[in-house]
Formats: structure tokens, C-alpha cells, sequence
């Protein structure tokens, strides 16, 4: 089934108003954005739609990317106006008569308060649906990476009003899609730290990739099924016997030859770790082998960092995106912690796709589509 194109919406918006949900929910330190790729990458929309003479009411979320905390637009509108170059009416209700106050203002851009404040947005109110729709015209969903929920601005919205996939949501789904039937030969690098919200995806390449890399705290976890040391190292215990049911015997998957124990060392022989140490990244030269097999293979897909970022491990994650940056490769990198390391790097430019989804990238290859893009088919 052909799925609804953004270029189906009329070029004339005059007078009428595009309710956009979008993925804003980038890091945040003393009331100041850290990154901002996500909201860049859904400019293009937004300007789209003001040319277009559509006035634009934002739908999003943000939270602390530790704590997982729902906080609040307010501290950080002006910085969104800077960034979209457009003056924005901030509504802290969640009504037909707040949005229209705002619009009134002269801002042709209402931005709601955190969504997932409201009542009604994570369990999918059918009320709270009907009431967003009420807010405008037509629906434009421009937030991939929250397409796997389904959440009242996502799916229930979708109901009440005429909905579009916007471009950069179709660019995923396009670009994403190239995996599931891969050029060979193909590689799957997978980093982070839980087994389980990766397992669907290991599970469905395990019959379609060349070669499967496991890094970062999920390599200790397999390491540790193997029988061999890994110290204190950070790993999932629970998923051993797992991995030892489905994927032991595996000549397709391979883990570290080195890791890095504290910063400033080489890599240590991933054999030879001792009892009292810790597995903190992997070493330079199985990162150094990784660009090797890189050079021969046609699709790389990448989800997860390879150290361990909290502590400040990003060397081997930063060295091989310097690596793969320089092959001609088709490189599809996501997840949110690889996502902040090359946000810092400016190398987003450099590979065939960056997704702007860390669990929607996961299920979407793991399961071929998601549930805000189902909704939006003919």
C-alpha cells in the first residue's frame, strides 16, 4: 500500500493551519540545547508549510536524557525561534481557545507545552485525539523517531483529520527500508548496553547479514556467555543463557579483539582481562579491523555507541565514524548516544543516512514499519 506523500498537500495553505508533530527532544543542560540535529532536520518542513501560507501549530515532547524526566519548552523557546527563525507563541494549555489566543498573537507558529504533560497523550485518549485535531486543518507527522508509540499525537490524531507523512518522516522510512532487503555484502553493527531492545533486531538480521559486530556493554554481555573474563564490566546477566540459545553458535557474529580498561591506555587483548577491571570501550584494533571489513562490504547499518559515554569512553565510537566517514560505503547510523557523539563531530553529512530514531530505528528494521506509520497508509 503506497503511503500518503507530504507532496500530496495542496501548494496553497493560505488560511489554513497544519497541526506538525515533531521531534524536539534534544539534550538539555543549564536551560540551554545541547544539540539540535533533530530540529534541523525538520526545518525544511516547517518552512515548506509557511511559504505555503499555513499556519503551524507544533506538537512535541522533551525530556532529561538520564532521568528520562518530561520537562518543560519554556526556558528554551528563544532558542527555538533562533533556530527556526520564526517567532513562536508558546501554549502552556492544551485547548481550542489557548491555540487560538496564540495564533492570534502575530506568531504564525504555536508550539504546545511537553505533550506528554497532558492527560490522555501516552494512552492514546480517543478525547485528547479529538481535541488535538481540533487545532488545525490537516496532520503532518515529522517525528519518526517516536513513530513506535502509539500515543494520541501519533496514532489517535490521525482519525479526526486529513494526515500526511511529512518528508523527512518519508526519507526514513525510504532510506531504512534499503535494509530490510540489504546489498551484500552487509554488515550490522550493534552497541549500548540492553539485550533486549536489541535482540528483535539480531534476531531478524542474523539470516540477512554477511557479518554481525557486537560492541560497547552489549559485547560484555556476550562475551560473558562465552565464558570468558570480563571483570566488573557492565553487562545484562539475565540475558546469558539467551545468548547462548540463540546466538552461540553463530559464525556470523564477533565481538572486540581489544578493549580499552581506563582512559589513556591501549587496547588490552579482550582474552586477558582481569578480575578487578572493567570493560570500559573497544580497543583500537579491532576498531581498526572494523574499517578494514568496512572496505569490503556494500551496506553498513549501525545502531548503539560502542564505549561507555557516561564515563566518557566516545574515543572508538569517534574513531571509527572518522573511518567509515572516509569509505565510500553506504553507512545508515541511529540511536540517541551515537547520535550526541557525532552531533559534536559535524560528520552527519558524511554518510548515506543519519536517523534521527534510536527505538523507532530498532523496530522499524526489526518489524519492517511502525505503528504512526501504519496509520498513515491509503
Amino acid at each position: 500500500m503506497r503511503k500518503k506523500s507530504f507532496l500530496v498537500i495542496p501548494k496553497n495553505l493560505k488560511g489554513k493551519t497544519a497541526v506538525v508533530r515533531v521531534d524536539f527532544n534534544e539534550p538539555i543542560k543549564g536551560g540551554k540545547l545541547q544539540d539540535s540535529f533533530r530540529i534541523h532536520e525538520t526545518l525544511p518542513t516547517l518552512s515548506m508549510l509557511l511559504k505555503r501560507g499555513a499556519r503551524i501549530i507544533l506538537l512535541a515532547h522533551i525530556e532529561d536524557s538520564v532521568t528520562k524526566k518530561q520537562l518543560s519548552f519554556g526556558p528554551i523557546v528563544g532558542q527555538l525561534e533562533r533556530l527556526i527563525h520564526s517567532k513562536i507563541s508558546f501554549v502552556k494549555e492544551y485547548s481550542k481557545s489557548a491555540v487560538d489566543v496564540g495564533l492570534s498573537s502575530g506568531a504564525k507558529i504555536d508550539l504546545l507545552e511537553n505533550i506528554r504533560f497532558a492527560k490522555g497523550e501516552t494512552d492514546n485518549n480517543p478525547v485528547f485525539a479529538r481535541t488535538l485535531a481540533s487545532f488545525g486543518d490537516f496532520y503532518v507527522n515529522e517525528a519518526f523517531s517516536v513513530s513506535h508509540r502509539e500515543h494520541a499525537s501519533i496514532v489517535g490524531i490521525t482519525k479526526y483529520l486529513p494526515s500526511y507523512m511529512g518528508p523527512l518522516c518519508e526519507r526514513e522510512v525510504r532510506r531504512l527500508s534499503e535494509a530490510l532487503s540489504p546489498a551484500h555484502p552487509f554488515l550490522l553493527i550493534v552497541g549500548g548496553v540492553k539485550f533486549e531492545t536489541k535482540f528483535a533486531l539480531m534476531k531478524v538480521f542474523m539470516p540477512k547479514a554477511d557479518a554481525i559486530f557486537i560492541g560497547g556493554a552489549l559485547a560484555n554481555t556476550f562475551l560473558r556467555a562465552h565464558g570468558l573474563e570480563i571483570g566488573k564490566s557492565v553487562h545484562d546477566e539475565e540475558a546469558v543463557s539467551k545468548i547462548k540459545e540463540d546466538f552461540f553458535t553463530s559464525k556470523k557474529i564477533f565481538f572486540p579483539l581489544d578493549a580499552r580498561v581506563n582512559k589513556g591506555a591501549k587496547g588490552k587483548d579482550i582474552t586477558k582481562i582481569r578480575p578487578k577491571e572493567s570493560i570500559y570501550d573497544i580497543g583500537p584494533e579491532t576498531v581498526k579491523g572494523l574499517i578494514d571489513l568496512a572496505r569490503l562490504t556494500r551496506l553498513i547499518v549501525w545502531n548503539g555507541p560502542l564505549g561507555y559515554l557516561e564515563k566518557g569512553y566516545s574515543k572508538s565510537t569517534e574513531d571509527l565514524l572518522k573511518g567509515l566517514s572516509r569509505l565510500k560505503t553506504k553507512v545508515i547510523l541511529g540511536g540517541g548516544d551515537t547520535l550526541s557523539v557525532l552531533d559534536h563531530m559535524k560528520l552527519h553529512k558524511k554518510f548515506y543516512h543519519v536517523s534521527t530514531g534510536g527505538g523507532a530505528m530498532l523496530d522499524f528494521l526489526a518489524d519492517g514499519s511502525l505503528p504512526g506509520i501504519e496509520v498513515l497508509k491509503k
